[in-house]
């Protein structure tokens, strides 16, 4: 599955920077694209649990979520 979830504290490459690292630790899932210009990022991921995990790990360096849209 492929979802686009909208950041709106994702405004410059230090915030990009820092959802990479932390996005990037979680097994089975893959970054697509952040987008500062957009506030957007781009994941697949195949289990419903590990975009949970995504969203709570975004939650927990401080970056709050707008609605998400499927690809």
């Amino acid at each position: 599955m492929t979802t686009l979830l909208k950041v709106e504290q994702l405004i410059s490459e230090e915030s990009k920077n820092i959802i990479f690292r932390n996005l990037s630790r979680i097994l089975d899932l893959r970054i697509l694209d952040i987008d500062v210009f957009n506030k957007t990022i781009a994941l697949v991921y195949n289990n419903p649990y590990v975009l949970d995990k995504a969203k709570k790990e975004l939650e927990r360096v401080g970056y709050s979520l707008q609605p998400q849209h499927s690809l």
